[in-house]
């Protein structure tokens, strides 16, 4: 009877593990990046409330961004997502932006752009 019951205390929290395990929620893999007509808006919004010196900063990427100035657009927003002072919300656009302006960046690397191509292998070697 004894030996039942030990089996039962060990298997219990076994089972009890493998259902919580199962049972649990999607992974969260992070920030998904906007698309590239979303960029504009998206910051414009979310930066609405900011003070001047952001605004400058959010306006020069989105010039950036808009002149498919991509090492440009990626460093300013960069510089936008380590400030300080950012409310989540304002951090989380930044972020997402980041990704889109990065992946903008990635494609200009593959279709032939040097400047994009070399300054990937920059930022990689910093890394």
């Amino acid at each position: 009877m004894f030996k039942q019951l030990n089996r039962w205390l060990i298997a219990l929290p076994l089972l009890a593990f493998l259902f919580l395990v199962g049972c649990g929620e999607e992974k969260y893999t992070g920030p998904e990046s906007f698309g590239p007509g979303e960029v504009n808006p998206a910051m414009n919004e979310a930066f609405a409330d900011a003070n001047e010196s952001v605004k400058k900063m959010v306006q020069d990427a989105l010039v950036a961004f808009s002149k498919q100035d991509f090492k440009k657009s990626s460093s300013i927003i960069n510089a936008i997502c380590n400030l300080p002072d950012l409310t989540d919300p304002q951090r989380q656009t930044a972020s997402r932006c980041l990704l889109t302006v990065n992946d903008e960046l990635v494609k200009a690397a593959q279709s032939g752009d040097k400047d994009a191509e070399r300054f990937m292998r920059q930022r990689s070697a910093m890394k």
